[in-house]
């Protein structure tokens, strides 16, 4: 996301816990817990210079957090990550780290989830023809009505998935590699609206839905669909 926003006249600084991609154009810190250089030490000290886009790399407690809204309000384009199990979850997460909600509904423009699921091997990988009982629950799962929007120009009369085989190139496994499956929470006015209520995260969940976001378990029934991997390896990161 950095190389895609890096453009000489953009100034990126970055303080991470481990620095682990370097990349030119950026300036980027390493945090060193025993000297007290942390997150939050490093948030202020950026703050000084006024750079165009901070990334925190875990916003790990309210003082860390808080800063970043603050930095966000005042221009500048924060980045972090959370750990948590969706995108929606980040949300309540973060208000109950004790952040302000008024600041906070104000600064949110999204929340991006990612899980890797394994890929299937481009060189052995073949085509099959499911039953139809296993292509109703995989259009149950994803939610028919979202799946004829979604993918209603599929023929599944003669649509084939993708199934495992194994050589020598995936050492006879099936796999190689490993394919994303996201959901992406967009900060829209009635979103920000339920932050400022601290609104339940049901309420949030199923306002993002109807904002248009696509779960994690969609996407990677869609990346089914088109090839990529099969349902046994989204259900290994995917269990609900």
């Amino acid at each position: 996301m950095l190389g895609h926003i890096n453009k000489p006249e953009r100034k990126i600084w970055t303080a991470e816990d481990p620095v682990e991609i370097t990349q030119p154009g950026l300036q980027q810190v390493q945090m060193i817990p025993k000297i007290d250089f942390t997150f939050a030490t490093a948030m202020r000290a950026f703050l000084r210079a006024d750079p165009d886009v901070i990334l925190i790399g875990e916003m790990r407690d309210e003082e860390t957090a808080s800063i970043g809204v603050e930095a966000s309000l005042t221009g500048h384009l924060v980045l972090s990550t959370l750990h948590t199990n969706s995108a929606p979850e980040t949300i309540t997460r973060l208000l109950d780290l004790g952040l302000d909600p008024v600041n906070f509904s104000d600064a949110l423009l999204g929340v991006l989830a990612q899980r890797l699921m394994r890929t299937l091997c481009p060189k052995c990988k073949e085509p099959y023809k499911p039953e139809q009982k296993d292509l109703d629950h995989l259009i149950e799962a994803y939610g028919r009505e979202q799946f004829e929007k979604d993918m209603g120009d599929l023929d599944l009369s003669k649509h084939e998935l993708m199934g495992p085989t194994g050589c020598s190139d995936c050492g006879d496994t099936g796999y190689k590699g490993r394919t994303g499956i996201h959901e992406l929470l967009v900060g829209t006015h009635e979103l920000q609206s339920m932050i400022y209520k601290k609104a339940e995260l049901d309420e949030i969940r199923a306002q993002a839905l109807a904002d248009g976001m696509r779960t994690m378990k969609q996407d990677g029934i869609y990346k089914i669909f088109h090839g990529w991997s099969d349902y046994q390896q989204l259900l290994r990161v995917v269990a609900e």
